[in-house]
């Protein structure tokens, strides 16, 4: 039986953060169309047109035409969040994005502007940066990572920053052309590789997101900025090619970068859809209820139609389509904000045998509850040409966490980091005694997890409390914690990247059985740790039991009914009885909460004596998956 009562059990295979690969800056070519419409205006600075500026009449002036900007903030996939316009005074405006598009008006502000959508995409948080001028009144003004690059290069240092500083007010109709058409000019070889019309303007085209040619450039670019040195990467995830850009370097000083190459880009653009389609064609087997394991299979990579094996979190193929065949949150579901994050043609007998994908998605049931966020999987070129999901290739389990927890009792609360390691096959991994977990936050050799004494469990800290839970700081009292300072966790990096290296008996890296592949997989989290002062302002849930927690003993059924929950994320409850290591008991479950944040479920443990322990939880998530639990231990006086 499992015996790690502070790790919250995890019964979905699709599901919470798993990330094999650092998540980039993912591109949104959006520009609009449309713009430029600034007659007329009727607020201060825009043009009339006749070529002057308004000016106020003397007395009883007419009322000022109105003035909006609209179109699309994305970074490939839409944005969820909003948009705020600052104008050139300071003042500011907000408002929501629905499905990535907003509209907003910003009669009686001062041009030129600067526009900030901020939110998430795909879970990941994400802030992106635009510009428009007089000129650009009642037009379209699209919000992606490259309008946040032209806004940077006009600014020379980060986008953020001249947002935040408001010292635009002398931004120019020439300075935006004149860098969106540099920043245009060195990607076109790519855009047209891919369809992309070259009247493209980068801030002004219209584009609806994954409907339009335009959509496979969005898969295929990434933007990243170094704040140190202020310096821009552009990377195509195909070629893998990669081109720099110094925001201090003006366009007319740029004028010689040499464009990034299309070559190599001659499938991609069917590769994409094709990829999508791997996926879309797999959860459209659940649309009207559960199919059976044999229908699933031929849409999973096996040695007899790829080069690849599946394997997803150490299952097999057909450990994987059975398990799957029995999961009702399936029914009806769809996999949403599909990001491709790199596509390898390199062939290499050993490592890539064939052309492959990495790819992240969200599964929601059929009611649009997100229930989990899946990084790090896999789409695979099969020996027919046929795309086939992989899974993730991994010979353990590996599931992190960023939590909050708060005492249902003393109300006291914990930000912790949660590396859930499993192995549920060791004759593939049985070289591996331990698991080394380095990143942000950690010490300075890493985190070392040892493999327990019962196959199949979680994989405790070592010299720790026997569970997986790294608590950073607390306010609990005579709670073990890391000690870390608010500050030093609010360093910890926007989107932290963690390393799992497994181990031998003899300090090797262990390498699955029978092959030289090393055992080594990346994982980030969405965001950071919260710190103490942002985990005690959280939105915990609360929950009540019947019978009383504290008088359950298991043979009898015990309800949780939780409320405030987030109702776009699955909740999880959680329940163990412990009287001894051989006579314990314990469940979860993952359950969509109503459009009202409640939900409620209803559990039937047995233990053959009167448990020693007792440990329940009820966990939401935030909008970046960050859990926020609300857990109740109790052991019994003896």
């Amino acid at each position: 039986m499992k015996t790690d009562y502070a790790t919250p059990a995890s019964g979905q295979f699709f599901r919470t953060t798993r990330s094999a690969c650092a998540v980039a800056l993912l591109v949104s070519l959006a520009a609009c169309g449309g713009g430029g419409g600034g007659g007329g205006s009727g607020f201060v600075g825009f043009p009339t047109s006749g070529g002057g500026t308004t000016v106020p009449p003397a007395s009883d002036p007419p009322a000022a035409t109105a003035v909006t900007f609209s179109g699309t903030a994305a970074s490939g996939l839409p944005l969820s969040g909003t948009v705020t316009v600052k104008d050139a005074k300071g003042a500011t405006k907000t408002e929501p994005l629905v499905d990535g598009n907003y509209k907003i008006d910003v009669t009686g502000m001062t041009a030129p502007f600067v526009f900030r959508a901020e939110g998430t995409v795909g879970g990941v948080r994400t802030v992106i940066h635009s510009a428009a001028t007089a000129a650009d009144a009642n037009g379209t003004i699209n919000i992606t990572p490259l309008t946040d690059l032209v806004v940077a290069n006009i600014a020379g240092r980060l986008a953020a920053q001249y947002f935040e500083g408001g010292e635009f007010a002398s931004l120019t109709p020439d300075e935006l052309k004149a860098e969106s058409d540099a920043l245009k000019a060195k990607l076109l070889p790519v855009l047209q590789a891919l369809g992309v019309d070259s009247s493209i303007d980068l801030l002004r085209t219209a584009f609806t997101p994954l409907s339009s040619a335009l959509d496979k450039a969005l898969d295929v670019l990434r933007v990243s900025v170094d704040p140190a040195t202020n310096v821009a990467t552009i990377t195509n995830i195909v070629t893998q090619q990669q081109i720099t850009d110094d925001l201090a370097v003006k366009a007319a000083q740029d004028a010689g970068t040499t464009p990034m190459s299309g070559a190599g880009m001659e499938t991609a653009a069917d590769d994409i859809t094709l990829i999508r389609k791997a996926l879309t064609d797999y959860v459209a087997k659940f649309a009207t209820g559960l199919p059976t394991a044999g229908e699933l299979t031929p849409l999973l990579a096996t040695s007899s139609n790829s080069p690849y094996n599946f394997r997803l979190s150490d299952l097999s193929a057909a450990e994987f389509a059975n398990e799957e065949a029995a999961d009702t949150s399936m029914v009806g579901a769809s996999f949403t904000e599909v990001v491709i994050n790199r596509i390898n043609y390199t062939i290499d007998p050993v490592n890539n045998p064939g052309p492959r994908a990495y790819v992240e998605f969200t599964h929601r049931d059929k009611n649009g509850v997100a229930f989990s966020n899946n990084k790090g999987m896999q789409v695979v070129k099969g020996n027919d040409g046929v795309w086939r999901f992989r899974g993730d290739g991994r010979v353990l389990d590996i599931n992190p966490h960023v939590q909050v927890s708060k005492d249902a009792v003393t109300g006291c609360v914990t930000t912790a980091l949660q590396f859930s390691i499993r192995d549920s096959n060791p004759n593939n991994s049985n070289a591996a005694v331990s698991v080394v977990v380095t990143g942000p936050g950690l010490p300075p050799n890493g985190l070392r997890h040892v493999r327990p004494a019962l196959a199949g469990d979680y994989w405790p800290i070592e010299n720790g409390d026997g569970s997986n839970l790294y608590r950073l700081t607390s306010n609990c009292a005579n709670l073990p914690t890391a000690g870390l300072t608010d500050s030093a966790i609010a360093a910890i990096p926007a989107t932290p990247e963690y390393v799992f290296t497994a181990y031998t008996s003899g300090g090797q890296v262990a390498q699955i059985t029978n092959s030289t592949t090393d055992i080594v997989y990346r994982q980030s989290f969405n965001a950071r740790p919260m710190t103490l002062a942002e985990a005690a302002a959280a939105a915990y849930p609360s929950f009540t039991t019947t019978p009383a927690f504290a008088s359950y003993n298991g043979g009898s059924d015990f309800t949780v009914s939780a409320t405030g929950l987030n109702p776009g994320f699955a909740a999880e409850f959680f329940l163990n009885l412990f009287a001894s290591l051989s006579d314990n008991a314990q469940e979860q479950a993952d359950v969509a909460p109503s459009s009202g944040g409640t939900a409620s479920k209803t559990f039937n443990l047995s233990v053959g004596s009167t448990p020693v322990f007792r440990n329940m939880y009820v966990s939401t998530r935030d909008a970046t998956w960050r859990d926020v639990v609300l857990r109740d231990s109790r052991i019994l006086p003896p």
